[in-house]
């Protein structure tokens, strides 16, 4: 459900999200210029949200219906992804796919992390922590502390300074 806002620039769009926090699952559109990889790697501290809606995680979170719109600090993601699946680049190489757990305080993630299959095992830790934000695919998400708080999703962009650990299998 993305809409272009062209006269604002046309590489802008909106892009319906669910959003990660430590005690709150966000789903809402965000505003995005190009990708969401680039949008959440820039070196903007904020994003800006629009039709907002939180599900508590923890026991006083309070619950959103629909507000209007919003920023969000970035440090503050665990992890987001796009509802509808972003389009593969033109010029995706051939991928292989490695076993990956993400550890945080609150929440862990497991599944699979994608590398170019030409890259040298020993580099794939250092790709992942290139950028704030990385892809892992094929996921389960389990919040930390709270019974039947946990998902699976096809993929989701979690936030490398929220990690305590990460594990490549």
């Amino acid at each position: 459900m993305s809409q272009q806002m062209g006269a604002v620039s046309p590489n802008i769009t909106w892009t319906k999200v669910d959003v990660l926090t430590t005690y709150q699952r966000l789903t809402a559109e965000i505003q995005i210029r190009g990708r969401l990889r680039e949008t959440m790697n820039d070196s903007e501290p904020l994003f800006h949200l629009r039709n907002v809606s939180a599900e508590p995680l923890l026991p006083g979170a309070v619950q959103l219906n629909g507000v209007p719109e919003g920023l969000f600090n970035k440090a503050a993601v665990c992890g987001i992804r796009t509802i509808d699946a972003e389009a593969p680049l033109p010029d995706q190489p051939e991928v292989i796919r490695r076993y990956a757990m993400f550890q945080a305080t609150t929440f862990m993630v497991t599944g699979a992390a994608e590398f170019p299959k030409a890259t040298e095992p020993k580099m794939h830790g250092e790709l992942l922590m290139r950028g704030r934000f990385f892809p892992m695919v094929d996921v389960t998400v389990t919040i930390i502390g709270v019974v039947g708080k946990g998902w699976t999703q096809p993929t989701i962009w979690v936030n490398r300074d929220q990690m305590l650990g990460l594990y490549l299998g």
